[in-house]
């Protein structure tokens, strides 16, 4: 299994939020590159980089931390507020290979249709997910439901997903089967995030066909021990 450590950014720091309510942020400190020098000793291998200024915004504005951490070799996943194609394509020139869009692929299906013809290897779609329905605008507002929109998207040629289950999010309560198994049943590249919080829950997620989970208060606060995020479990 791929472990994704997740950096979440607002406003220059390091945070996470509970349940992506912007009112329940923990703040680990500024200053990204020297937080993940001092937590890991190193870059991590891959990274999941969030702008969640961006995703309430509607702005991406971390190109400058994502070109530098792409530049040091980190496999870069990237997301919050990306809702204009030439962002999109601004990334993928500054060596970021994964690219999570939400919001506008939800509301928009010309803007889904041309990313799409342009830069479909780097797609990644962001399900994230609360009562079934995909919530968007930072989670402020419900889309549509979840499964039926990954199997339209899927129809269209999407292959990638994020999967978020929001009730679990930052919460480091471990995992919801019923949530997760049936996501085993759709076709597509899952990655799994929302309430992992050991190696066993990890091992969870890979039996149950997922080959890949983000994970982010859990290796902030060790309950995940940083050498796993060098390896695969």
């Amino acid at each position: 299994m791929e472990i994704w450590p997740a950096l979440d950014i607002l406003d220059g720091q390091v945070v996470r939020l509970q349940q992506g309510d912007y009112s329940r942020q923990t703040i680990y400190g500024g200053r990204p590159l020297e937080f993940l020098e001092e937590a890991l000793g190193t870059m991590p291998p891959r990274l999941h980089l969030v702008d969640l200024t961006g995703a309430q915004t509607g702005r991406f504005s971390l190109f400058a931390l994502a070109e530098n951490l792409a530049k040091r070799g980190v496999d870069l996943e990237v997301g919050g507020g990306i809702r204009r194609s030439e962002d999109v394509e601004h990334l993928v020139d500054i060596g970021v290979k994964h690219i999570v869009l939400g919001t506008q692929v939800v509301i928009d299906p010309g803007f889904r249709r041309q990313v799409l013809d342009q830069f479909e290897s780097h797609l990644v779609m962001a399900l994230d997910i609360l009562e079934d329905c995909i919530q968007i605008a930072a989670w402020d507002r419900p889309g549509p439901l979840a499964r039926d929109f990954w199997r339209e998207l899927y129809a269209e040629g999407w292959r990638k997903a994020n999967i978020t289950d929001i009730h679990r999010d930052g919460t480091l309560e471990g995992l919801r089967q019923d949530f997760w198994l049936p996501w085993t049943t759709e076709s597509g590249d899952f990655a799994a995030g929302g309430g992992v919080r050991t190696v066993e829950d990890l091992q969870q997620l890979e039996h149950w066909g997922l080959a890949r989970a983000v994970v982010g208060k859990a290796w902030i606060e060790g309950t995940i021990p940083k050498e796993a995020l060098f390896r695969s479990c």
